[in-house]
């Protein structure tokens, strides 16, 4: 009766935290920004934007691909593997990266399977 939680990777926290931080970035830039444009563009933080937005683009590849740790016996889990979806009941046909949204009915994965202990934990 008592089903406990099931144990978390904090996988889409990654991708979270990415998205909270280019906001608030660009926040940042916007409400220190100078009246006029042209003001504006000779501004620092108008310089940073491009390497910000080229290291967040890098950040978000590397995170995708960055192996993680089954919460249940602690092994590594590949992120990119031909996963069923449990929404439309459906294999992938072909390795994708567990981020990716199921080629058949447009659903994010929530859980997923180790591949060594085949306990189910949450991304």
């Amino acid at each position: 009766m008592d089903e406990k939680p099931l144990k978390s990777v904090f996988f889409h926290f990654r991708f979270k935290f990415l998205a909270i931080t280019t906001i608030a970035f660009l926040l940042y830039v916007i409400l220190s920004s100078s009246a006029e444009f042209d003001q504006f563009a000779s501004t620092l933080q108008f310089k940073l934007m491009g390497p910000f937005f080229i290291c967040a683009g890098i950040f978000y590849l590397i995170f995708r691909k960055f192996p993680i740790k089954c919460p249940n016996c602690y092994k590594l889990v590949s992120t990119r593997k031909n996963w069923h979806c449990p929404n439309c009941d459906q294999m992938q046909g072909k390795d994708r990266f567990l981020m990716d949204k199921c080629i058949h009915c447009r659903q994010m994965l929530s859980t997923s399977f180790c591949d060594h202990c085949k306990e189910e934990f949450r991304l």
